[in-house]
């Protein structure tokens, strides 16, 4: 699928629009973006001739056809509409020093999924601002392992790219939903662009949000990864978080990560009560600031917002 508009139409509609989330999407394969070094944001660097733009086909904020990338993905859509498409979801902790995402890198390159990893480094917390760094082992990886959602807010779908052209293959990667939902589409759009060079994706379950674009997301779970670590939900206090499994690849890692002793399965059949009450109240919340604050229509019916959130209490 692709979409007849580029970057000027990019930088109307989503930066000028203030949707931009500052993922990295469009300016990851497109000479003609970039982003600022400062606050991470995308622009525009030159005049673009495409009329068919990379950049604008990208960008998680300019169309979602969610149905259609869950169907290349994963074969199927959705059941469950606060979670996505899934096969398992599993409480687990770690089974030493180090966190459970670290361990889940570590599985990652000892089981051969990866050979590469993009993770982020945080340069600033106010506004919070990250860029993507590219590491060859689980050693390095170690100083980069996100501990909140916002240690990932920044560009870091650029490090795919970037991974890209070193000529490396079996990239990981760990970011926030926003990022994930960016490079579905990239991967299952109808342009080249050595994305499939990614290997293993995990979602680092979304809180809260930094940026003004944050507050039109869907997508709190991590919907379009292999993974998506939650900690919400879960005991607080325990070091315990939900591990959301979706593909084959996932289960792989997953089940490396069990078979070393990284991580261990507190409950098989957690209760998800308290994850999917806060990502459908984030959901609601969102919808709603999508909509708008007047009318709403929807072929013959028009109702006033007020009457619509009647029915998605």
């Amino acid at each position: 699928m692709k979409i007849e508009k580029s970057s000027q139409d990019l930088e109307n509609e989503v930066i000028f629009g203030e949707l931009c989330i500052h993922c990295g999407s469009c300016n990851a394969f497109c000479p003609h973006m970039d982003f600022d070094k400062e606050t991470g944001q995308a622009y525009v660097v030159d005049e673009c001739a495409e009329t068919v733009g990379l950049c604008y086909n990208a960008c998680p904020r300019s169309f979602l056809p969610i149905s259609e990338i869950e169907q290349k993905l994963f074969g199927e859509t959705r059941v469950d509409l606060g979670v996505g498409v899934y096969k398992d979801i599993i409480q687990v902790k770690s089974k030493n020093k180090d966190d459970i995402l670290y361990n889940l890198v570590l599985a990652a390159f000892e089981s051969g999924v990866t050979k590469h990893f993009v993770l982020s480094d945080p340069k600033s917390t106010k506004p919070p601002v990250a860029f993507p760094v590219v590491v060859d082992d689980a050693k390095s990886a170690k100083k980069y392992i996100p501990k909140k959602t916002m240690d990932n807010a920044g560009p870091l779908i650029t490090g795919i790219g970037q991974a890209y052209l070193d000529k490396k293959r079996d990239i990981g990667i760990i970011a926030n939903p926003c990022h994930l939902q960016g490079l579905a589409k990239i991967l299952t759009s109808d342009f080249h662009t050595g994305a499939e060079r990614t290997s293993l994706k995990i979602a680092f379950a979304c809180s809260s949000g930094g940026m003004t674009g944050c507050k039109y997301c869907t997508d709190f779970s991590g919907e379009f990864s292999d993974i998506s670590f939650s900690p919400w939900g879960a005991p607080k206090g325990s070091g315990e978080a939900f591990l959301i499994i979706r593909t084959e690849v996932g289960q792989k890692v997953v089940d490396k990560a069990i078979k070393d002793n990284l991580i261990e399965i507190t409950s098989k059949e957690p209760d998800l009560s308290s994850m999917k009450n806060f990502l459908n109240k984030k959901r609601k919340k969102n919808f709603l600031n999508l909509i708008g604050k007047d009318l709403l229509t929807a072929k013959y019916l028009k109702l006033n917002i007020d009457e619509f959130k009647d029915i998605l209490q």
